[in-house]
């Protein structure tokens, strides 16, 4: 039947044809053609910038309806067909970037609403880097033996340079030479790797030269980056916004990947001064709980691991980034403890700035003052709403990576303006329900009983002044109440379900590239963990990731894990539970 229709087809010429574009990896020996009433036409063409978004002319459907296939080239017979139709609308010339096999390109996906005003020092630039109801293709492609070296060496440090094309639904953008490397600490374990890539100077996507690319690898669920990342967007603080996209790397699928700004020049313009290249900033610095040492070098010296009390309940680790006043030495405050991942516009990072502010910190009256003149002399070093809004996300998420947990994942920017410190989170992933401490002090209402809570020298010293304390409980309080509940943030959750479900379901079909080297080395870190480690990085279903039931108090699903979190604030703040 099909092979009649695509002769007729050849000696044809429509003058209301359109082009079709899809985008698909398709086997040697075969095509992927388009059905349009009922007959078969092949799409020959392939973008010159990635062999996977093909394109050809085809006529306007008559009911408006096609759908994509593919074909064997000797005999044009069918061997896979889309389950399902599409639908163009009359007078259009072109389709969008279609995806093979994805049902949709823009999804009616729910917005997350901004509940706190944005702090005064952010003036973020529009991009379209993060279009939250797209999920855009990167297609990596370049010498193999080079792709094949950082796979094999999947601890190292290595940069290789492969070309990049990026097709969104409405855009084809391409970048030769752009830098690729794994990136992460926990995630190079795995076989599913996180990259990061760099495009050539002066050149950028969307206004950003640094992105990640999150494996998403130690979550089930998909989703804890993306919905970390999103409340704190929500509530104000400076941070990457999330998304998704597909990667390819060469011939080779490699998964569905969650989309960060890394905290790179120019993350700091884009961020503060909507992408001025002449703003005067200070450096950028990010916690490094591992003194500079490689993550797998510091398990297997024995340094940095966290450590089990001898019940075997995990222990908030010793940081050496948790803001101690550590002395007057200032190189005590350098590199290995806080690394810079963005200098200043001028000058060498200031890390006097750290040793004054936690000095300030150290020297805090255990009385406490509620007085004009106290809540002033902590606003002229720190911004206080930065910090107490970060504290409040961690312990509403349930962070296990944070500050207050691990002394980790935190970022200071030094504010030349206001010549002070600003304080916020990143890489979300063990959060929500990914818990490796005592669950019940995790999800507590009560904030003091939360890990670290009073081991880190800030939370105590700012509790101290009723003012800031009455804040923070208010930013716990409000943050649940208008979020993160099921009401809201749950109808958030259940409608990314929706919309990256047959993503995922590909994603977990596809072989993977790296190694597990992880999960053994886990179990070293702390024995009580090594069951659930081993549960939480074979994983469980997408569907129980997000809906439960919860395997156990260390991978609680995220529907599970909101319900009781949101009750359990709301009730120990004598606030009416949301259903």
């Amino acid at each position: 039947m099909y092979c009649d229709q695509f002769v007729v087809f050849t000696a044809a010429i429509h003058a209301t044809d359109i082009t079709y574009k899809v985008i698909s990896l398709v086997p040697n020996g075969e095509t992927v053609a388009v059905i349009v009433n009922n007959h078969i036409y092949p799409l020959t063409n392939a973008n010159s910038n990635s062999s996977l978004l093909h394109f050809g002319e085809a006529p306007a459907p008559n009911n408006g309806d096609y759908k994509y296939v593919i074909i064997e080239n000797e005999n044009n017979q069918i061997v896979e067909s889309e389950n399902f139709t599409r639908t163009i609308s009359d007078g259009t010339t072109s389709t969008p970037n279609d995806y093979y096999g994805r049902s949709w390109n823009y999804f009616d996906l729910p917005e997350m609403p901004d509940i706190l005003p944005s702090l005064p020092i952010i003036h973020r630039i529009q991009s379209k880097l993060h279009i939250h109801n797209e999920i855009p293709t990167i297609h990596f492609y370049g010498d193999q033996s080079l792709v094949d070296m950082i796979h094999q060496n999947q601890t190292a440090d290595i940069d290789i340079h492969l070309n990049m094309t990026y097709i969104s639904p409405d855009d084809v953008v391409h970048f030769p030479n752009v830098t690729v490397a794994l990136s992460g600490h926990s995630t190079r374990g795995l076989s599913k790797v996180s990259y990061s890539f760099k495009t050539p100077t002066d050149d950028y996507l969307y206004g950003y030269r640094r992105i990640k690319l999150r494996s998403m690898s130690m979550d089930s669920s998909y989703m804890r980056d993306y919905m970390s990342y999103g409340v704190a967007k929500a509530i104000g603080q400076p941070s990457s916004e999330y998304s998704y996209a597909r990667l390819y790397i060469n011939d080779r699928a490699i998964g569905l990947f969650g989309v960060a700004e890394a905290f790179k020049a120019p993350w700091i313009r884009n961020e503060f001064a909507n992408g001025d290249a002449n703003f005067d900033h200070g450096a950028l610095y990010t916690a490094d709980i591992f003194g500079g040492k490689e993550l797998f070098g510091a398990l297997e010296n024995g340094d940095g691991r966290p450590k089990g009390s001898p019940d075997g309940e995990m222990q908030p680790l010793d940081s050496p980034a948790e803001l101690s006043y550590l002395g007057s030495n200032v190189s005590l405050y350098s590199a290995g403890q806080y690394d810079v991942k963005e200098d200043p516009s001028s000058g060498s990072p200031n890390y006097t700035r750290i040793m004054d502010v936690s000095k300030f910190i150290s020297e805090q009256p255990t009385i406490p003052l509620d007085n004009d003149s106290t809540v002033s002399l902590w606003e002229k070093e720190i911004d206080v709403v930065s910090f107490l809004r970060g504290l409040a996300l961690e312990i509403i998420l349930s962070d296990t990576d944070g500050y207050l947990t691990m002394g980790n994942n935190y970022i200071l920017y030094n504010d030349l303006v206001h010549q002070r410190l600003v304080f916020s989170g990143q890489d979300f992933d063990l959060t929500m329900g990914t818990m490796f401490y005592n669950a019940s002090k995790m999800l507590s209402g009560n904030y003091s009983d939360y890990p670290g809570f009073y081991k880190r020298p800030v939370p105590p010293a700012l509790m101290a002044v009723p003012h800031f304390k009455q804040e923070f409980e208010n930013l716990l309080i409000n943050i649940t109440t208008e979020l993160v509940n099921n009401k809201v943030l749950g109808n958030v959750i259940r409608g990314v379900y929706n919309m990256i479900e047959q993503d995922v379901a590909w994603d977990q079909s596809l072989p993977r590239v790296a190694s597990d080297i992880l999960p053994g080395a886990i179990g070293n870190i702390n024995s009580s963990l090594s069951n659930d480690a081993e549960q939480m990085f074979q994983g469980v279903s997408f569907q129980t990731a997000v809906f439960g039931p919860s395997v156990s108090n260390y991978t609680m699903s995220l529907l599970d894990w909101l319900s009781i979190r949101s009750n359990n604030i709301l009730t120990f703040f004598n606030q009416p539970l949301i259903e």
